[in-house]
C-alpha cells in the first residue's frame, strides 16, 4: 500500500514539474534579460556575398555593444526563401534575426504564388545598408560605356547573357529595369549567389551583369570586369569616375540596393525596440563607417517604421515592372 502511495505521489510530482517547465518555456522573454544566450543571424546567400559581408560586420558591432555572441548562419537558396522560411517558423523569442535583400519582401511576393512565407511573418527591425548597382561587363566586351554596350546588345539579340544572383534577386530585377527603360533585350541566367555569377562574368561565360558595388569593387580595381555605369541617381564616391545611368541615358533612373534586418513575428515589441537602437548604434561606429566606404554603401539608420513604408512602396512598383517585362519565375 505505502508502495503504491509512493508511486502515487512521483507521479504528482513529475506533473507538477511538466507544468512548470512548459509555463517557463512560454513565459514571455524580457528585454532586460536579453540577449543571455547566442543570438543568430542568418544569412540568406551564400559566403562572400554582400549580404554575407554585411551580416558578418554588423554581428561583430552587436556582439560587442550586447555582450553576447552573434552566429552568423548562411542558409542559401531559393533566392532567400529557404532562409526566410525558416525564420519564419522559428520561435519569436528574439534570438533568431535574419538579413534580408529588398527583393526578398518586395519582388519575391509578386512574382511567386507558391512563395513558402509571407510579408507578414516577420516584423521590421531596420534597413542596414542602401547602395546602387553597377553594371559590369567581362573584359573582352567591346564596350567602355554604356551607349556602346546597348550597341553590343542590339547588334548580338539574345545571345548576351546576364547573370544574377537567381530569378527575383535584386541584382536580376536591376538588370530588368535597365532593359526596361532602354529597351534592350539580354538572356537571363540565374545562378544560386551572386559570387557564382560573377565567377562566370570574369570567365567570359555571361557578358553582364548588374551586380551590388560591394561585391563588383574587388574585381573593377584588378581590372577583372569593366564598370559601365552606376546605378543610382548620383554618383558613388566609391566610384566617382565612373557614370550614372540617368547620366548616360539623359532619363531618370534610379535603382539602389538595400538589406535590413528582420524577426519572427510575436517577437516582443520591446526587444525588437533594442535590435533597432542595436544597429543604429552599430551604423555610426567609425568601424562600420569605414566599412561601408570601402564597399560603397551607405549605412542606414532608418528603422521599422521606415523600412515598412519602404516595403510598401516598393511591393507596388515592382508590381508593374514584372507585368509590364512578363517576367517568369519558371
Amino acid at each position: 500500500m505505502c508502495k503504491a502511495k509512493s508511486v502515487f505521489t512521483q507521479q504528482i510530482f513529475r506533473s507538477i514539474a511538466a507544468c512548470i517547465s512548459c509555463f517557463l518555456m512560454g513565459a514571455p522573454v524580457l528585454a532586460s534579460d536579453w540577449p543571455n544566450q547566442p543570438v543568430r543571424l542568418i544569412s540568406p546567400f551564400p559566403a562572400g556575398g554582400t549580404a554575407d559581408i554585411l551580416s558578418r560586420s554588423l554581428g561583430q558591432e552587436l556582439s560587442e555593444q550586447w555582450k553576447q555572441t552573434i552566429v552568423v548562419e548562411n542558409k542559401v537558396g531559393a533566392g532567400g526563401a529557404v532562409a526566410a522560411s525558416q525564420v519564419a517558423r522559428a520561435r519569436p523569442d528574439g534570438y533568431t534575426m535574419l538579413m534580408v535583400s529588398g527583393s526578398m519582401l518586395t519582388v519575391n511576393p509578386n512574382l511567386y504564388k507558391d512563395l513558402p512565407y509571407r510579408v507578414g511573418d516577420f516584423k521590421n527591425v531596420s534597413i542596414v545598408s542602401i547602395g546602387p548597382f553597377v553594371v559590369a561587363t567581362n573584359k573582352k566586351v567591346p564596350a567602355n560605356n554604356l551607349a556602346e554596350l546597348l550597341s553590343y546588345i542590339g547588334q548580338n539579340k539574345s545571345a548576351v547573357n546576364f547573370g544574377s544572383s537567381g530569378v527575383g534577386s535584386q541584382t536580376h530585377m536591376a538588370s530588368e529595369m535597365l532593359m526596361h527603360v532602354t529597351g534592350s533585350k539580354m538572356t537571363h541566367i540565374p545562378y544560386s549567389g551572386e559570387t557564382l555569377a560573377l565567377t562566370d562574368l570574369i570567365a567570359g561565360q555571361i557578358q553582364v551583369v548588374t551586380g551590388n558595388l560591394a561585391a563588383l569593387m574587388p574585381f573593377i580595381k584588378s581590372g577583372d570586369v569593366k564598370a559601365i555605369a552606376v546605378t543610382s541617381s548620383e554618383r558613388s564616391s566609391a566610384l566617382a569616375d565612373v557614370p550614372t545611368v540617368k547620366e548616360q541615358i539623359n532619363k531618370e533612373f534610379d535603382a539602389q540596393g538595400w538589406f535590413g534586418v528582420v524577426v519572427p513575428k510575436g517577437t516582443p515589441d520591446d526587444i525588437v525596440q533594442k535590435m533597432e537602437q542595436g544597429i543604429a548604434t552599430a551604423m555610426v561606429s567609425e568601424r562600420m563607417k569605414k566599412k561601408f566606404q570601402d564597399l560603397g554603401l551607405t549605412a542606414a539608420e532608418q528603422g521599422q517604421e521606415y523600412m515598412t513604408q519602404k516595403i510598401t512602396n516598393e511591393l507596388a512598383s515592382w508590381k508593374t515592372i514584372i507585368a509590364e517585362q512578363k517576367i517568369n519565375p519558371k
